[in-house]
């Protein structure tokens, strides 16, 4: 199998066939992490297409020097930040489901099944990830990009410092302050 940033050299020689494996390899992950930051489905698949155009249309300017994963989120990022910001004239957004998981599998957390769960403990959970979800949303851009990043993309630390274009230490403490926030957001809920 080979690396992306063999295919990214293939693909800046003329390989369609590279950068389609590519978009197999990465286009699930990416409308995962533009749901999670901004909480709408089909502005999320919008987000990820856009994100590969402007990878293509940039190929040439990628320096192989940089890993092509950090690379693509910090693309992703800024295109899904346009989107958040053009979101902002529109009247109404798209609800998240909580407990549902979408056609391609993003990004819903899971909860226990039934078998597991009297009703009590399902209306229970139901009640926390909804408020979750909801924390998430108004998380502060800043911290929401660098827990999701984090926390829900797999990113180290210093991937995430690279993608947001700040120290690790600033990771670190944007992380933390998101899950001081969170806390703080579904305390009330919590015994």
């Amino acid at each position: 199998m080979r690396t992306d940033e063999e295919l990214m050299e293939l693909y800046r020689k003329g390989s369609r066939d590279a950068f389609e494996e590519l978009f197999a390899r990465y286009q699930g992950k990416l409308v995962h992490f533009a749901f999670r930051m901004t909480g709408d489905q089909a502005k999320a698949e919008e987000a990820a297409q856009e994100t590969f155009l402007r990878i293509a249309r940039a190929a040439f300017t990628w320096q192989p020097k940089a890993k092509f994963t950090t690379w693509m989120y910090t693309i992703a990022r800024r295109t899904t930040l346009n989107f958040l910001r053009d979101e902002k004239d529109e009247a109404e957004k798209v609800p998240i489901q909580p407990g549902e998981e979408n056609e391609d599998g993003s990004p819903a957390l899971q909860l226990a099944g039934p078998n597991s769960l009297g009703p009590e403990e399902m209306a229970w959970s139901a009640q926390i990830q909804e408020r979750f979800v909801e924390s998430l949303q108004r998380l502060p851009e800043t911290y929401r990009s660098a827990f999701i990043l984090n926390r829900g993309e797999g990113l180290s630390y210093e991937e995430v410092a690279s993608v947001l274009g700040v120290t690790v230490q600033a990771v670190k403490s944007r992380i933390f302050r998101a899950r001081e926030m969170l806390m703080e957001s579904l305390s009330e809920l919590l015994p």
